[in-house]
């Protein structure tokens, strides 16, 4: 029974993989086997089920209606036995298997990599896995189960029972422009004055979008009214700055970054404050997961290590 179980686990893989490439060619090379066999595989599970399952062309194939039938079930069922496997080799100890991290960018390029050093440095036999996600996507990586824990925006987040939201404090963001720029030597910035002015940075959540004025030169509401996009996207901090320094771009960055951009000459902060613009960063996790032996200690390292590089301002602190 165990065999055929595997032969029809196997099968299954192969059948999501004819579906990805849509190649038998293709499909077989991404598996490691030859044409044939994926060709017999197909057959073995087409006669199992009754039905067929692929339309095969001369250089491509697509799923008949049964196949998307078999193609939904076969990779919810792949999903449950890969989900299995994992809470196996978790409750085998922290040591054992993998650790996968998603964070958005300016966690990544700021504070991220030194508390992967720390849970490594305590773990050195642990793998763990990193990726830089855009915080809008953070959530369908969780649920998808490509992440262990994500690092981000959470205000979207609000309230949803399937994901733990652990926040972090709130830190100010600051906009820059270049030194020569109209707005530069100006006692204090409105938010009007910024209007006539291309935004470099990236996407935005609601809750800041509510302060900014729509369809100005700053940028405008995505088509799907979720959230804010600056007239230039840009998600890291160096290219922000670059864009900055040679245009009449304005630059939205964490405050804790100016530091670091002072030492350019071409870059300087507007005189602009307000409690909005600020981060609403958090550890998140699925909640009807097994949690992974390493998230306690990854958490207690994120949160020395953004405490240390991010500091203070902090508007609140958030458990």
């Amino acid at each position: 029974m165990m065999e055929q179980s595997g032969g029809l686990m196997r099968r299954l893989e192969m059948l999501v993989a004819l579906d990805t490439h849509r190649s038998f060619n293709r499909a077989a090379r991404s598996l490691g086997i030859s044409q044939p066999a994926l060709t017999r595989a197909l057959q073995t599970l087409e006669n199992e089920v009754g039905a067929r399952l692929f339309e095969r062309g001369k250089t491509d194939c697509t799923p008949t209606e049964f196949g998307a039938i078999m193609l939904a079930r076969g990779r919810r069922i792949l999903s449950e036995m890969a989900e299995a496997r994992r809470e196996i080799a978790l409750l085998q100890g922290l040591e054992i298997g993998e650790f996968r991290i998603g964070a958005a960018a300016f966690v990544t390029q700021l504070w991220l990599g030194a508390a992967i050093g720390q849970l490594s440095a305590a773990h050195p036999r642990l793998k763990i896995r990193s990726a830089e996600h855009l915080w809008y996507h953070l959530a369908d990586a969780l649920m998808a189960a490509e992440i262990d824990v994500a690092v981000g925006e959470a205000s979207e987040l609000s309230g949803n029972p399937e994901i733990v939201v652990s926040r972090l404090p709130r830190r100010l963001g600051a906009v820059i422009c270049r030194a020569g720029h109209p707005l530069a030597g100006k006692g204090t910035v409105e938010i009007a004055d910024m209007a006539d002015f291309p935004l470099a940075g990236p996407r935005l959540p609601r809750r800041l979008a509510a302060h900014l004025p729509v369809q100005s030169a700053l940028g405008g509401m995505t088509t799907d009214g979720l959230s804010f996009q600056p007239s230039i996207l840009c998600e890291t901090l160096v290219g922000i700055a670059d864009l900055v320094e040679n245009s009449a771009a304005l630059g939205l960055v964490p405050r804790v970054s100016l530091g670091q951009l002072r030492q350019r000459s071409g870059v300087v902060a507007l005189s602009f404050e307000a409690p909005w613009l600020c981060t609403e960063q958090a550890l998140m996790w699925r909640r009807d997961r097994l949690a992974h032996p390493a998230l306690k200690a990854f958490r207690e390292a994120a949160r020395r290590c953004e405490a240390g590089v991010m500091g203070k301002p902090a508007l609140s602190a958030v458990a």
